[in-house]
């Protein structure tokens, strides 16, 4: 086997050029060098093809290092170009021969062993899963930590603001114009609890900002309306929970396009299917409470929101008119707290596919026809239970569930334990106010209702608009005050957790969304 080898090595001086390794080397001897024992590996392919194969299809060497390198080094034996005069080539040592990988092994099988090659290496590739399991795997979340808790200071802003905002509403829903009068305003209703967390708490993100506020809910009161009006015309208006189902979910998918996505708008059109005195005000509504309310929460919260010096509000007004605010040092404090009603100039979210409202209009469509079905035929089977499943806050929670899966806001945290604080809060601050004799101060109630869920949802971080207006439901609705303590479970709670489960079940289907993104 010596033999041989020492055969094909003397073949090897048909090229002038050295072969170590499949690769070649002109470098000239230099004179006066020690030679080292010859070694010389069995070509693994035929040597005379080697001028025209690329070097990686032989090699594994690393680049060669300069002549100041410390790495020890090895001395390959090479040809010169007059094929008489050996020639030492320096190499590192991390050069790898053949021969020394196969060094403990036997000899014929390191001379037959193919050398390993990048092109021809069997890439594994990850087993795919089936659509079942791929499916039941979004339930455990995608991992995205919860929102943190703002500095208390940011709290206190957020609690000025709302109480400050729920107080005006209060008070001119029930002292500037009387009850009696026909131009009487109703503006104390449930979704501004809603609008309230958004506006004073999470006044940065898109769903808060005023083309969202004013032309999202403004959209909720026109399709609560037209949906009742359409379905009293078919004589189907004691199929409450269709009209309910419909009224929410054409508002997502008008909203989504549209480009104003606000949870506030479903349970305005809600409101307006499920509370009839509201039914008085016919096409009225659309304009006052729905846009008048919005355009006074929006009002109040730039002028409290732009007081701390961490918030912008808005980010974007979101209807191209209004230039940004570029902060100048050498402004005075009061032209910077103006110049920021501006705002930032951040574009909102562009529409979403057809596809994607597909969706929406599903899970919002069966999450409310579920939850009225059960409330029109399950609560009166079972009246000593005192369940009720369906409120006007309802609305607001399935914008955020199935339209935005993906919000921080939607998360199963903040839908159970958000809209849980709003129903404990709701029933306690009117408990302790009737006890103090203040229960008749309506403005005071809901001022206080709402604000002091915000503040306890940012202390909890489970920030959760609907909350405010599951809290506001109980002080503005006589008929829910029956209900007493088991208003924080019925509703709140459990209706809460039908919703999540529903968008578990819906969000999943498409391949776009994956809810939750984090639990707890």
């Amino acid at each position: 086997l010596a033999q041989a080898i020492l055969g094909s090595a003397k073949l090897s001086r048909r090229d002038p050029r050295t072969h170590v390794m499949g690769c070649t080397s002109s470098t000239p001897a230099p004179a006066g060098l020690p030679l080292a024992p010859r070694e010389q590996k069995a070509p693994a392919r035929d040597f005379e093809k080697a001028e025209d194969t690329p070097a990686s299809a032989y090699s594994t060497r690393a680049s060669e290092t300069d002549e100041q390198s410390k790495e020890p080094l090895l001395l390959v034996f090479s040809e010169t170009g007059n094929g008489s005069t050996p020639a030492v080539e320096e190499k590192p040592a991390e050069t790898i021969e053949l021969t020394e990988l196969a060094k403990d092994k036997d000899v014929e099988k390191a001379v037959e062993e193919p050398l390993a090659d990048a092109r021809t290496a069997v890439v594994s590739t990850p087993t795919p899963q089936s659509p079942v399991k791929e499916y039941f795997g979004k339930f455990a979340g995608a991992g995205v930590a919860a929102m943190p808790r703002p500095p208390l200071t940011q709290t206190a802003f957020s609690w000025f603001g709302s109480f400050t905002g729920m107080a005006i509403l209060g008070l001119l829903h029930g002292y500037f114009v009387s009850p009696q009068s026909p131009v009487h305003l109703v503006l104390l209703i449930p979704s501004f609890g809603a609008m309230a967390v958004l506006v004073f708490s999470a006044c940065k993100a898109p769903l808060a900002q005023p083309r969202n506020v004013l032309l999202g809910n403004t959209i909720g009161g026109t399709c609560g309306w037209l949906v009742f009006k359409v379905m009293s015309f078919a004589g189907l208006e004691s199929f409450m929970w269709l009209s309910a189902a419909l009224a929410v979910s054409l508002t997502i998918v008008i909203q989504e396009h549209a480009k104003a996505v606000h949870p506030p708008g479903g349970a305005t059109a809600l409101a307006f299917i499920i509370v009839a005195p509201l039914h008085a005000l016919d096409f009225v509504y659309i304009f006052c409470p729905a846009l008048l309310g919005a355009i006074i929460l929006v009002v109040v919260g730039l002028f409290t929101n732009n007081l701390s010096a961490a918030r912008t509000y808005p980010q974007g007004w979101g209807f191209g008119t209004v230039s940004a605010y570029k902060e100048n040092p050498e402004d005075s404090a009061v032209k910077a707290f103006f110049g920021k009603f501006a705002g930032a100039g951040v574009d909102g979210p562009p529409a979403p596919a057809m596809s994607y409202s597909g969706f929406s209009f599903m899970g919002s469509f069966l999450g409310i026809a579920i939850l009225g079905l059960c409330d029109t035929y399950l609560s009166p089977a079972m009246p000593q239970l005192h369940l009720k499943f369906l409120i006007a806050s309802f609305g607001a929670m399935a914008v955020l569930v199935y339209s935005q899966p993906k919000a921080p806001l939607a998360q199963p945290r903040n839908v159970l334990l958000g809209n849980t604080i709003g129903g404990i809060v709701g029933v306690c601050v009117v408990k302790l106010l009737e006890i103090m004799g203040l229960g008749g101060m309506l403005w005071l109630n809901g001022a206080l209702a709402v604000s002091l869920t915000i503040v306890l949802q940012e202390l909890t971080f489970s920030v959760h608009p609907p909350g405010g207006a599951t809290a506001l439901i109980y002080v503005v609705l006589p008929l829910i005050r029956p209900l007493g303590f088991e208003y924080i479970l019925s509703p709140a709670f459990l209706g809460a957790a039908m919703l999540l489960v529903i968008g578990l079940l819906t969000n999943n289907l498409s391949a776009a969304r994956a809810y939750p993104q984090g639990w707890f």
